[in-house]
């Protein structure tokens, strides 16, 4: 995984609580900072995600996180409710697909929260290996995140920020889904900064509007969807903004046709349609649409839901 240093970052071999600071994984956004920590106690490696969205708050000497004025102090402090209301969310999975929050703590003025680490890579970083995945390696991938989002879903609660950057490849080469967005949309909305909430390909038209109740699960299906068609046509669908018009994306049936079952690529149409009323409302009728056409693996899929 990338390390990079950071001007705003904690240094090396700092002492947060029981974990020392080892680098920083990623690069780091303008809404919070990842680190790789040891836990002192354990002796293993965990992954730390701490609260510092740049448009609010600094970080100022070695630790301390100041807000940058008194008039963000509001903003900053809603942003932090919602990141610990998303740890503690999170903390309630205990699901292969879904990355594992172990704790969270308050401490130099922000919040942090301790995640396992495990080794591998980003789906990115996957693809830029293989560009294309066949349709075996592209449901290796999809099929267990299926089941992890489905469990998010279930909860009442949503991603918002699938994208390949967010999806972790172990070494075993199961997914993993990273770095929940719905914090993070909680402080782009109060900032109205637009660009440090959506991923433009990867984020639907609703995602571009400050209006929560038009998201639902089809708000992830859309992200879901434009990452499979980025592991089988090599690049993102273009930006919903840009399709709104005239949509210059090339259907994923011609993309590709000949290559992949034909239901998979009409799966992955559906999902990224531009209004939501027309994509699939739940994973399950997705996942259905999907996994049909007879091939081996959906009739496995299936004769395992019948027994």
């Amino acid at each position: 995984m990338e390390e990079q240093q950071h001007r705003n970052t904690l240094p090396r071999d700092f002492e947060l609580n029981e974990y020392k600071i080892e680098s920083v994984l990623g690069k780091p956004g303008g809404f919070g900072i990842t680190y790789l920590a040891t836990d002192t106690h354990l002796r293993q490696s965990v992954a730390i995600k701490e609260y510092l969205p740049t448009d609010f708050a600094i970080r100022e000497g070695v630790s301390t996180v100041y807000v940058r004025s008194y008039s963000y102090e509001e903003s900053f402090e809603w942003g932090l409710k919602c990141f610990i209301e998303e740890a503690r969310v999170l903390a309630r999975f205990n699901h292969p697909s879904i990355v594992r929050v172990l704790r969270f703590f308050e401490a130099n003025g922000t919040a942090y929260m301790v995640m396992e680490y495990q080794k591998g890579q980003s789906l990115t970083d996957y693809l830029k290996q293989r560009r294309i995945l066949t349709e075996e390696e592209l449901l290796a991938i999809v099929k267990p995140l299926l089941e992890g989002l489905k469990e998010i879903h279930q909860a009442g609660f949503l991603h918002r920020d699938i994208k390949p950057n967010n999806i972790y490849i172990r070494e075993d080469n199961k997914p993993v889904l990273l770095d929940f967005g719905s914090a993070r949309y909680a402080v782009g909305q109060k900032s109205r900064n637009v660009t440090s909430i959506v991923t433009p390909g990867y984020a639907p038209l609703e995602q571009y509007d400050n209006e929560i109740s038009d998201q639902g699960p089809w708000t992830d299906i859309y992200a879901l969807g434009a990452v499979m068609y980025c592991a089988i046509h090599g690049e993102a669908p273009p930006a919903a903004t840009r399709r709104v018009m005239k949509d210059p994306m090339i259907p994923a049936v011609k993309v590709g046709e000949g290559k992949y079952n034909k239901n998979l690529l009409q799966a992955i149409d559906w999902a990224l349609k531009l209004s939501e009323e027309d994509r699939p409302r739940t994973v399950e009728q997705w996942q259905e649409k999907m996994l049909a056409g007879g091939d081996f693996i959906a009739f496995c899929h299936h004769r395992r839901f019948l027994a």
